[in-house]
Parts: structure tokens; sequence; C-alpha cells
């Protein structure tokens, strides 16, 4: 189950953080402490169009420091993927064009006069769910969250794994259904394509279309009326709760699918827990038995049978608490 974010009130901090969060829908800003997090602010993540996401930060940045919060002495970014956690630069997240070939850390720095570390989301929430949260008895640890996107994180004897370029834990570009939708990334199938919430709303639209007079037709025309010309993972669920045998159809594939991709990220890493996070997941809790219930009937021993599966603890704090650790690393 989640915390809610006031009850994280014990942080193995050296200090004070501003914690920046950076996702494909939302850009958050917060100050970070022994006790707690403080002074939450946010805006939507800009577009390719839109505002830069460094000026975006700095203003949220400037709005949580005029609250008479203690300074800050690090900033600690957590940022949708890829990253190089090295020098700080965003690459191209597939979720957030808005964010491609941007300095973020040399900017934030340079504005804002304080030290800065950038690192991805999920690598931000496996360490804040090893800290805090739902891992913090297991120096061997999966993170995978549903939201926007699929993402993860490793943590191999207490340690991140990043791989030769600093990018490894991209569980969401595994492809679980040959030939499947497109994804974000170019590849057809991959797991984000079918389980995120932009992969359900998408492949929902495509199904509205087709049939105008069914529930998922209606809920489309709905939000064309709106203005917005695609239904979106919440749409979907919602239409599933309702009956609609599309919908269910589509949160079938996309609970089978994350389901075997538990159970071969178990075989592979041999953890003592897998966290399962995100929106999505929180909106189908059930998902997490589902798994651990196939590890244990499908996983390769002994692995499958140490290995636990658990909802995040966390929930929305998580990439903003993890930041706050990354800066104190």
């Amino acid at each position: 189950m989640q915390r809610a974010p006031d009850a994280v009130n014990a942080l193995p901090l050296g200090g004070a953080v501003l914690a920046v969060d950076i996702g494909g829908t939302w850009t958050r800003v917060c100050w970070a402490g022994p006790t707690g997090l403080r002074e939450v602010r946010r805006e939507p993540t800009p577009g390719p169009a839109g505002e830069s996401i460094v000026d975006v930060v700095v203003r949220l940045g400037h709005e949580v420091l005029a609250s008479g919060v203690p300074a800050p002495a690090l900033i600690g970014v957590s940022a949708t993927g890829p990253v190089d956690i090295v020098s700080g630069r965003l690459f191209a997240p597939p979720n957030a064009p808005g964010l491609s070939d941007v300095s973020l850390g040399e900017e934030l720095a340079a504005r804002l006069g304080l030290p800065v570390r950038v690192d991805r989301d999920t690598n931000a929430a496996l360490l804040a769910e090893s800290a805090v949260g739902a891992a913090t008895d297991a120096p061997n640890a999966v993170y995978m969250t549903i939201s926007t996107g699929v993402g993860g994180a490793v943590l191999l004897n207490g340690r991140l794994l990043r791989g030769a370029d600093g990018v490894a834990g991209e569980i969401g570009h595994i492809v679980v259904v040959p030939g499947g939708p497109v994804c974000g990334c170019g590849r057809r199938g991959c797991l984000e394509a079918v389980a995120s919430g932009s992969g359900l709303g998408l492949a929902g639209t495509e199904l509205a279309q087709r049939d105008p007079g069914g529930h998922l037709g209606r809920r489309l025309a709905d939000c064309a009326a709106r203005g917005v010309g695609t239904l979106r993972g919440v749409d979907v669920a919602e239409a599933a709760r309702a009956g609609d045998a599309s919908a269910l159809a589509l949160l079938s594939r996309a609970s089978a699918a994350v389901v075997s991709a538990v159970v071969d990220l178990v075989n592979v890493f041999n953890p003592e827990v897998v966290v399962l996070g995100g929106a999505i997941t929180f909106a189908n809790p059930e998902w997490a038995p589902m798994a651990e219930a196939a590890v244990r009937a499908q996983g390769l021993r002994p692995a499958s049978k140490r290995a636990e599966v658990r909802l995040a603890h966390l929930g929305g704090s998580a990439e903003l608490i993890g930041a706050a650790l990354l800066a104190w690393d």
C-alpha cells in the first residue's frame, strides 16, 4: 500500500536538499531534509514547443526557497530517462520529447548556484523504496513502475545496476508481444506499449474509433468535446470496471504482460523483492499477488521460492525522496 507523503518523516539525509522530479506528465520541486518533504510545488512538464524545463524547475525552486525553508546545500534531480549520470544531461525520453538533449545538471547548477546530481526517476524511486519503503530488507531488488510509461531499476548487493553507459534497467522496453503495438522507442510490442497508461490509452482510442457507439466510443466523444483527442489509461480502466468487454480485454493483455515480465526479471536478477509502483499498478493492485503466484509456479528455482512481489509503499513521494537521497549519495 502507499504511504501518505507526510508519513515519511525520517529520511537518512545529511542535510537539506532541493529535490526535483521531472516526469512525463508533471514536474515537481520541494524541500527535503531529515524530517521529510516540505513545500511541494508542481507544474505540467512542458512539451517540445513549450517553456524550457530548466526555466520551469528554476521558477518552482525559487518558490520553494521563498517559502522560508532552511537553505539547501545540494540539488537532487530525478528525471524520466535515459540520463547521463556523469554530466546530468538528458537524452531522448520516449514519453517526454520536450526534454531531449537538455544539459540539465550544468544549467541548473549555473542558475541556482548549488551542486546538482541527476539520475533516472526509476533509480531514484528504487533508492527511496530501499531506504524507507517496500524494499528496506532487500539488498537485491527490482523496481517496476507502470504509469504514463513503464520504467525500472535494479539493485544488486545494495548497489544500483547501471551498465556500461549508466542506463541499465529499461524494463519497459522488453518485447512482450512480438509484432504488437508500436512503442515510443520505435519497436513493436514493448511492455510499455502494452501496459502503460499511454499504451492503454492509444489502444483504447483505436477500439473506440472502430465502435463509436460502444462504451469506449462514447468516452472518446466526451474527450473530443473537451478538446482531447485520445483516451487515457484511466479511461480504459474505468470502462473495464463498467464491464466493457474491449476494455477488459486490453487490461487482461496488460496484466498478462506485466506478470510474465516479473517472472522473467526474477529469473534474470534473483531478487528478494520485486516492487511494483505507478498509477496503473495502484489502479490494479491485484497484479502484485498475480505476479507472485506466477513467480512461484513458473519461475526457476531457487529464485522463484525466495522472491516476493510487493506494491510500492511511497506512492508519488518515491521520486522526490530518491532525488534527495541521490544528492547525498
